[in-house]
């Protein structure tokens, strides 16, 4: 029997996206049940479950009785169903193991953070059906695609991270605009992406930390290097004070001086409540980072290193 589905609390996307995004979910608790079925909790933030038991224990019935039940908007009382109001399910066709669901065009007017809760429960209540082992998303007979137009791939029960349930109330998900560079590496390029992360850390650190893992859309490139940590991140009076280890000096990439340092300030001050930024390594605020890029400054946006449409 396959192994007891995950559930996704929302959550940064993540590839992002929804795909393309980075996105956490967690498992369901252990019942008596060998079967689920999800929805939302009133707050659209966390998809949760509730024991589904079967008439037969076959493809072709669950298929049918699972999207009834997500079509008709079930619910408990005080929950969220899966699907909003105006979408509906046009068709489905089940092809050996792919179940291919095809949703009315409203699917596409639904904001980034409720599509990817959607998406991922009813991956979720349909990927426990026996022998349906990838699911295919199309809207208006036209295959689904994320934020940045790419094409969403069938979806598998690994399709999303895994994590415990029990922490589910303990992460959130939230969307943050990160700068990367272009291939010349003297222009920043905007993504946005949406990741789910622990609700204790905070912001200016996620944004670090997703900067050091570099690009998640095709033709960007990193402006840090993948082992710059923040050794600690602090704002105050909207101030973003950022200690990064020596790493993001001494490996720093081979892209202009002020494309790392920008990169970090328009994302941060993008993302987070700062108005102004000062980076310091290993605690100091020293000399320069690279040769021209003082440490002691207080740095503001930059537009102008911003690539714009049709440059």
């Amino acid at each position: 029997m396959k192994k007891l589905l995950k559930t996704l609390f929302l959550a940064v996307l993540i590839s992002s996206l929804f795909a393309g995004c980075s996105i956490k979910t967690f498992n369901k608790d252990k019942d008596e049940s060998k079967y689920s079925f999800y929805y939302l909790n009133a707050a659209e933030t966390t998809i949760k479950s509730e024991p589904y038991t079967p008439k037969e224990e076959t493809k072709e019935l669950m298929v049918k009785d699972l999207l009834q039940k997500i079509g008709d908007r079930q619910a408990p009382e005080g929950a969220v169903s899966l699907l909003p109001e105006k979408v509906s399910i046009n068709s489905y066709d089940v092809q050996k193991d792919l179940l291919i669901i095809d949703f009315s065009k409203e699917y596409s007017d639904m904001g980034s953070a409720r599509e990817v809760l959607t998406r991922a429960g009813i991956l979720d209540t349909l990927i426990q059906i026996p022998d349906i082992q990838r699911i295919r998303f199309t809207v208006n007979g036209k295959e689904l695609t994320d934020s940045r137009n790419k094409k969403i791939e069938d979806m598998t029960e690994d399709t999303f991270v895994e994590y415990n349930r029990k922490d589910s109330e303990n992460y959130r998900y939230d969307t943050f605009t990160l700068y990367f560079t272009d291939k010349s590496g003297k222009k920043l390029v905007k993504e946005t992406r949406n990741v789910y992360y622990r609700r204790n850390l905070p912001r200016e650190r996620v944004v670090l930390e997703q900067l050091a893992r570099g690009p998640l859309d095709e033709g960007y490139y990193p402006t840090i290097p993948s082992n710059s940590v923040a050794i600690s991140v602090t704002t105050a009076d909207r101030i973003c004070y950022i200690n990064m280890n020596s790493a993001f000096q001494e490996d720093a990439l081979d892209v202009a001086e002020d494309i790392s340092v920008y990169s970090i300030v328009n994302s941060i001050l993008d993302s987070c409540e700062a108005d102004r930024v000062q980076i310091s390594i290993e605690g100091s605020t020293e000399g320069n980072y690279g040769s021209s890029m003082p440490l002691y400054n207080f740095y503001q946006k930059n537009e102008d290193l911003i690539m714009q449409e049709g440059e």
